[in-house]
């Protein structure tokens, strides 16, 4: 793979995670934007015309953790499959894994209990935002839910996003497994990969998209082929498309006459797949997305990714009601300066996180995985 391709999978999971935050503050301060149930806070009729356009993408948390999944099958295929010694490479993955995911996690969560006693006035925004405010919090939840709750379950009931942990560490091992069964023999691998996909339908249809992301990230790196510039550009346009969608909205109701209320994970787990296969087999966009600043934007990704709902809760809303509450702002001007305020605090906290807690993870992990 090379620094080009590596690059351009940085810049889009930076800009995925960048779409999870953007989707966390159109719940807070405009729902409508989403419009997945009524909400008392203000209406404005640009965001009902952009909810039922096909634009919505940029705000598609569900789309940006697609692309999440498929591109950690296609990094940990890569990672697993062009090393010797498939015994060897196995025993450590399996040590890695856990630690790399549960020591960030687990923070997170710490985070997110003690931001729980910061008082937030949290009447002025929306019924999504107003849950961020946990009135009985129980430090002993929030480190389970860190540790075990979350990988196992998907328990998130301090930091919502931490049900995709448990996507993501059945997806590695079904990953490092399938890579040490195909270096072995490939009928095997395709074997335990079928095994795999029922096993992941009988937990949840969640469970079951995410594993099979996995398993096309690991397809896109052992099978797909380069892509020309404008099959490529028109494979990223359709799952932007794709990733835009609301069951409700407008422009997809030839989707949902036949889909019905899937119409939304459908789509989003087609357009993450898309986005990523576009961008790591066209050559065009690999160039495009090599940029220094989302590949900054990726390497902090997960960092942000964890921290940034207790930063929207304990430093959002609070400049949101100083704004709206205080200086007698617009709902909508102090929405939208309170959701920039909240991304950049985002990216510059996710910094010193990634460097003294993501990167120490990484580290234990490695230290873990040659002691035993």
């Amino acid at each position: 793979m090379s620094t080009q391709k590596i690059n351009a999978a940085e810049s889009i999971r930076g800009l995925a995670c960048l779409a999870v935050v953007l989707s966390h503050l159109s719940l807070t301060f405009f729902p409508q934007l989403h419009n997945f149930g009524e909400s008392a806070v203000p209406q404005y009729a640009f965001f009902a015309q952009l909810h039922n356009s096909p634009l919505a993408f940029f705000y598609s948390g569900t789309g940006a953790v697609f692309v999440f999944f498929v591109l950690s099958g296609y990094v940990l295929s890569l990672s697993s499959l062009n090393k010797p010694n498939a015994t060897e490479r196995l025993k450590k993955s399996l040590l890695k894994r856990y630690p790399r995911l549960a020591i960030p996690a687990f923070v997170s969560c710490v985070i997110a209990y003690l931001v729980c006693y910061v008082p937030v006035d949290v009447s002025h925004v929306s019924e999504w935002g107003a849950a961020l405010a946990n009135p009985d919090p129980k430090l002993s939840t929030a480190l389970y839910e860190g540790s075990i709750g979350a990988f196992l379950f998907g328990d998130s009931s301090y930091n919502w996003v931490l049900w995709t942990m448990q996507i993501e560490l059945l997806g590695s091992l079904v990953i490092y497994l399938g890579s040490y069964f195909y270096s072995k023999m490939p009928i095997l691998c395709g074997l335990f990969l079928i095994i795999s996909v029922g096993v992941a339908y009988m937990i949840s249809q969640t469970v079951l998209l995410g594993i099979i992301s996995f398993i096309l990230g690991m397809g896109l790196f052992l099978y797909a082929v380069e892509l020309s510039t404008v099959v490529s550009v028109l494979l990223f346009i359709l799952g932007l498309y794709f990733c835009g969608v609301h069951d409700n909205s407008l422009s997809y109701q030839l989707f949902t006459q036949f889909l019905g209320e899937q119409t939304y994970d459908y789509l989003n787990f087609l357009g993450g797949f898309f986005i990523v296969y576009a961008v790591l087999k066209g050559k065009w966009l690999a160039h495009f997305f090599d940029h220094g600043f989302l590949v900054l934007l990726g390497k902090l990704s997960f960092s942000i990714y964890l921290i940034h709902l207790a930063i929207l809760y304990a430093l959002g809303i609070p400049f949101f009601n100083l704004l709206y509450g205080q200086l007698g702002w617009s709902y909508l001007n102090a929405g939208l300066w309170a959701s920039l305020f909240t991304v950049i605090m985002s990216i510059v906290l996710a910094y010193p996180y990634s460097r003294y807690v993501d990167d120490a993870a990484i580290k234990v992990s490695n230290k873990l995985a040659k002691i035993f």
